[in-house]
């Protein structure tokens, strides 16, 4: 996993910083995950390779301006750039008819689909490669950080357990080790059935 820092400014910015946003990228894949969105953090990504066709899901860590006031804006430039892909924000209760008063008002259509999570329910939200888990803080506002933890630390094929099970060489491989099940003569394989995981899963947390 790597961190970039997108913006590191509390409550206003400054010449030199933007206010709150972070990325945090997969080490398997070019996916990639948003936590805040203050004023500007489109602007800042524009500044980097990362693409919003490859951004997985948005957290927010709280109400509070400098963390989520760049996010309509962000979502309809994702919209305005062809996504189609649907996309989670999980946030704090109260974010989502904001946001989609928002887009209503600014008549901005999006041709995705925005999925709202309410962290205060969240529990743990998954994805192939990521775990995420949300922790209540202690602020003037709901706020919670966020654990992240690979699910599927450097995975390697088992190619001993393919030959034994006589899986053949070619496109299945390949589909496995992305993390796919497949069909092969009737049977469903599992992914992780046929992966090493070569060492202990990294986990990163933070903090609203």
């Amino acid at each position: 996993m790597d961190l970039l820092f997108l913006g590191t400014s509390s409550g206003t910015p400054t010449r030199a910083r933007n206010v709150s946003g972070l990325a945090l990228l997969e080490d398997t894949s070019k996916d990639w995950y948003l936590i805040d969105c203050g004023e500007g953090t489109q602007h800042r990504l524009l500044r980097t390779p990362l693409s919003l066709h490859r951004l997985r899901a948005i957290f927010i860590t709280h109400v509070h301006g400098d963390h989520c006031f760049g996010l309509p804006g962000l979502l309809a430039s994702a919209g305005m750039m062809g996504r189609k892909a649907p996309l989670e924000i999980i946030a704090p209760e109260g974010i989502e008819a904001w946001i989609r008063a928002t887009l209503q008002m600014s008549q901005s259509w999006l041709g995705y689909e925005l999925i709202f999570r309410a962290v205060e329910s969240l529990g743990e939200w998954c994805s192939l490669n990521m775990r995420v888990e949300a922790i209540a803080l202690s602020h003037r506002v709901p706020c919670y950080g966020y654990r992240f933890t690979e699910a599927r630390p450097d995975p390697r094929l088992n190619i001993y357990r393919l030959e034994r099970d006589g899986i053949p060489r070619g496109p299945l491989w390949g589909q496995l080790a992305r993390g796919m099940d497949v069909e092969c003569e009737g049977r469903t394989l599992r992914s992780d059935d046929y992966l090493n995981f070569t060492r202990r899963p990294r986990r990163i947390v933070v903090g609203g």
